[in-house]
């Protein structure tokens, strides 16, 4: 493939189907097929030595952490792999420390599945689950901004934001609330989704506490 070929070539995808749900179930290119498929066929050739902790595996993992952490402006030791950011949310959010009467802010662009989450976290410790809502059309990013820290108070915990929403497809002006919420000591979660790839990242310079992203969309 080259810089000339048409982008349906690079798929698969049958000729009669006009594919548009990349976000929940994005399609491969055909050069990452012929890569995994073709590590696939290292692991069935040798399945101890590509997968055991003393071998192949920590190599592997180490490059392909390498490649991601220059790709998103990120340390190498400060990326964990999981398996689709829902997970990655949901590690997060049940690793908080939440007292009772403690709240966590979300807006209410946040995806389905990180509502549930943070509605099962909360309710669990008997914390608030606090829904920011962000008007449309956006005027201007000052509007987003301070319709979100307008739901922070005194007892907000956590500020978890969307880099740039499922539903709306809005970027979230998310450098301000971070630099807003870790001054004022609050835990900074961006569900970033939808943003490599769609976005420049130098998740160092953002300086949120965590990312949370896929590389498939």
């Amino acid at each position: 493939m080259n810089r000339e070929t048409p982008l349906r070539d690079l798929f698969l995808l049958r000729d009669d189907q006009v594919f548009l749900n990349h976000g929940s179930f994005g399609a491969c290119p055909r050069p990452v097929h012929r890569r995994y498929q073709a590590l696939q066929c290292e692991l069935e050739a040798n399945p101890v030595a590509f997968l055991a902790e003393d071998r192949e595996f920590p190599a592997r993992l180490r490059e392909a952490r390498q490649r991601l952490a220059r790709f998103v402006g990120a340390g190498r030791d400060d990326l964990v792999f999981v398996p689709n950011t829902t997970m990655g949310l949901n590690v997060v959010a049940r690793a908080v420390r939440l007292d009772p009467d403690d709240e966590v802010v979300i807006t209410d662009h946040a995806y389905g599945a990180v509502v549930r989450i943070w509605t099962f976290v909360t309710e669990r410790r008997r914390a608030r689950l606090v829904r920011a809502p962000v008007d449309l059309p956006v005027e201007s990013s000052d509007q987003v901004v301070e319709e979100i820290w307008s739901r922070v108070t005194d007892r907000t915990r956590v500020l978890c934001l969307d880099h740039i929403s499922s539903a709306t497809a809005l970027v979230f002006p998310i450098r301000e609330l971070i630099r807003r919420a870790r001054r004022a000591g609050v835990l900074v979660v961006i569900d970033g989704a939808h943003a490599p790839g769609h976005v420049p990242l130098d998740l160092e310079e953002l300086g949120a506490d965590v990312y949370v992203g896929n590389g498939h969309k």
